[in-house]
């Protein structure tokens, strides 16, 4: 390996002053024995970032058990082994890699290296870039979540897919088609060609207000069996419902109030209670009123289904569009992109070159 490495340049997040700096000398992770350090060429943005770092959501999490108050971003990136633990097998050193890290590291891949369990890998094709598959990890298991966990999809179902054009909307989709399923989803028009290209049937405009329902009633939809919703305002929620079949379908949303409240100034618990005490309100009155299935997912690691995924990147069947790449010392600029949503796609950092 490259045991003379002993320091990298990363991101620090500060979870008490909630700022962002990039530091020149912080120690490179070490690995266990299942472990592989990864010399990471481009890391993908998400959302979780920026509310961890900006708005200071869970960084309870981030910071446990630590004297210190800072911590890497990062749950997702490319690029090639530097290092592998002694029980390590099917990787090698200088093999081009991607994958995802747990939602709740501290060492993460906004960094020249990162650790992970070498089952959150897979390699990366000869015809991807690490920019493109830096863009997928989080995302395919975010979507795998919501789809196949929460939202229990089968072959032969239908489903709904709210904010098509969204990173985990492409993925959803994606993940819903290879399983044998319909789909329909709403976009903005510019995404609509591409989610037809990956077997969408039905693609409606949401920025259209009632085109949901009139299209639905328009051409005598058939109700959906789940709806993955990864846009999350009461809307998106209500129009969901909607059209799910009564009694059986499950509405499942990327936007619960885990990962907000969890970050409630009075601290973690009281912030995980209150949560799941929403959740449990939310899934009664779901039931109660609408006789549909409630669910909230968020991504977790996930071996077998990383399988899949990279199974379905092989095939050319899951691609993640990229809107904007930056370098790791234009992080700030990347937090605005990926919060605003300007960039029209997955912003990436690029931390080395290819």
């Amino acid at each position: 390996g490259e045991p003379h490495l002993t320091i990298m340049r990363a991101a620090l997040a500060c979870a008490k002053t909630r700022s962002l700096t990039v530091a020149p000398s912080v120690p490179v992770p070490t690995i266990g024995r299942h472990d592989v350090l990864v010399a990471v060429r481009a890391a993908g943005v998400n959302r979780i970032d920026v509310g961890a770092v900006r708005d200071g959501y869970a960084t309870d999490v981030f910071t446990a058990g630590t004297s210190s108050s800072t911590w890497i971003p990062g749950r997702e990136f490319a690029g090639v082994v530097a290092d592998i633990g002694r029980d390590v097998r099917g990787v090698s050193i200088g093999d081009r890699v991607y994958g995802a890290m747990s939602p709740t590291t501290s060492r993460g891949a906004f960094a020249e290296y990162a650790a992970s369990p070498a089952h959150a890998l897979a390699r990366t094709p000869n015809d991807v870039t690490d920019v493109d598959a830096a863009a997928i990890p989080f995302a395919a298991l975010t979507a795998w979540r919501a789809l196949r966990d929460k939202g229990g999809a089968r072959a032969g179902e239908r489903v709904l897919v709210l904010g098509g054009g969204s990173a985990v909307g492409t993925c959803a989709a994606a993940l819903a088609r290879d399983l044998g399923c319909e789909v329909a989803a709403t976009a903005r028009a510019r995404h609509f060609d591409r989610l037809r290209d990956m077997g969408v049937r039905d693609v409606v405009d949401y920025t259209v207000k009632h085109a949901l329902r009139e299209t639905a009633e328009r051409e005598s939809w058939a109700p959906f069996d789940v709806a993955v919703d990864c846009v999350g305002t009461r809307s998106t929620e209500a129009q969901a419902i909607e059209r799910l079949k009564l009694g059986l379908g499950r509405y499942v949303t990327l936007h619960g109030d885990l990962g907000k409240l969890i970050g409630d100034e009075r601290g973690m618990i009281v912030g995980a209670m209150k949560a799941f005490t929403e959740y449990a309100k939310k899934k009664t009155l779901s039931r109660w009123q609408k006789d549909v299935g409630y669910e909230q997912a968020v991504m977790r690691m996930d071996p077998d289904a990383m399988v899949e995924i990279a199974r379905l990147v092989a095939d050319g069947a899951l691609r993640v569009p990229v809107g904007k790449v930056l370098d790791l010392d234009d992080i700030e600029h990347a937090f605005d992109a990926a919060r605003d949503g300007s960039a029209g796609g997955k912003v990436v950092l690029r931390i080395a070159k290819d």
